[in-house]
């Protein structure tokens, strides 16, 4: 399918979300329409309100942004009203929770939300190329270590966490549901896109990020508040006093920043060749530690950016023989397609915690580290 250019009208759902605020804000920097998706008009008001005040009137007024709102994205065809010119479409609305008891808690409305928009998207001529927001938990289990380390691609599945849902079913872990629900709802897109392309107007991109880490795009009264899982599991490693216990061995993420996730979106959107194909989105792996010697590197003027952060957090070079440290077995999720295909450059993990620590601080959350 030809690529999409500005100013063509771009439908986000999840809009409200960490993902899915951050694509809807640089969508509109780059030029492009926006028809926004949540699920509620309070909802509707908190995105209007933060694009007012985040972007140029220009940019949030005028028509080139809008919101909608879809109740129950599960309906059938509750995506119908909101595709009149659009021409591309970023979903990113799914469940994110590890706590409902039933697997079909997760899976329905994933599967059925997914269904739904491809459905909606199949009457609508204008639309050119649909873009699903997966996750690394449907390529490969994200929880238990390898025996050896190993690589995984965009060719692979987690067929694991699938084969433990299908055996354990409700006592089965959160993660292993909220895992099944991705892989299940992804390939239900693709058999649905594989099934019907021969019909339909537009092509089926995904892309799947690993851990998401980065400053918010909302306003949050307190920590507490973070919607995000990743950006709350930041502030508990990183930032509550007293700090959480060290695992052992230590836990390994493959991390990314949520800008380069955002950009990701708007290169499958732009580039012709990207339709059909999947994305991973990863920079590397980390341990928190890593996480800590970047904060501890932190300066301004000469001092240390956090005073008090390393009696929180010592840094690895005061533990004697902590450098030489090799990390256990561990799954590495490659990010190379995105780089060579979409020319994707991933921001270093020093960047990501320094625009963490200054969104944070931004908000007055760190001062009981003297920031």
């Amino acid at each position: 399918m030809p690529a999409l250019q500005p100013p063509a009208r771009i439908l986000v759902t999840g809009a409200n979300g960490f993902v899915g605020c951050w694509v809807v804000y640089q969508l509109l920097e780059a030029g492009y329409a926006v028809r926004a998706a949540v699920r509620t008009q309070d909802k509707a008001r908190t995105l209007t309100t933060l694009v007012s005040s985040r972007l140029s009137s220009e940019l949030s007024e005028g028509g080139a942004f809008e919101c909608v709102v879809v109740p129950d994205i599960t309906a059938q065809g509750a995506f119908d009203k909101c595709l009149f010119g659009v021409e591309g479409i970023v979903h990113t609305a799914t469940p994110v929770t590890f706590n409902l008891y039933d697997p079909a808690e997760y899976i329905g409305p994933a599967v059925n939300g997914t269904l739904g928009i491809l459905r909606s998207a199949a009457k609508h001529t204008t639309v050119k190329r649909v873009v699903f927001t997966s996750s690394i938990s449907a390529i490969a289990d994200v929880i238990r270590p390898p025996s050896s380390t190993v690589v995984r691609t965009e060719d692979d599945w987690n067929d694991y966490s699938v084969g433990i849902v299908e055996k354990m079913g409700k006592a089965a872990p959160g993660v292993d549901k909220y895992s099944t629900s991705k892989v299940k709802s992804e390939r239900a897109a693709w058999q649905f896109y594989e099934e019907n392309k021969h019909a339909l107007s537009y092509d089926f991109s995904v892309v799947a990020p690993a851990w998401i880490f980065g400053p918010l795009p909302d306003n949050p009264r307190s920590p507490a508040a973070i919607a995000s899982a990743s950006m709350m599991l930041a502030w508990t490693q990183m930032f509550s006093v007293p700090a959480p216990p060290a695992a052992s061995p230590p836990d390994i993420y493959n991390y990314v920043h949520i800008h380069d996730v955002a950009q990701m979106h708007l290169r499958v959107l732009d580039t012709e060749d990207a339709g059909g194909k999947r994305f991973l989105a990863s920079a590397g792996v980390c341990i928190f530690q890593d996480w800590y010697d970047a904060a501890n590197s932190l300066c301004t003027g000469g001092r240390p950016k956090l005073l008090g952060f390393e009696k929180i957090h010592p840094p690895r070079a005061s533990r004697p023989g902590e450098e030489e440290k090799a990390l256990p077995a561990h799954t590495v999720f490659s990010g190379k397609r995105a780089e060579n295909e979409l020319g994707i450059v991933y921001k270093p993990l020093a960047e990501m915690v320094g625009d963490i620590v200054e969104d944070f601080g931004a908000r007055g959350w760190l001062q009981h580290l003297e920031i």
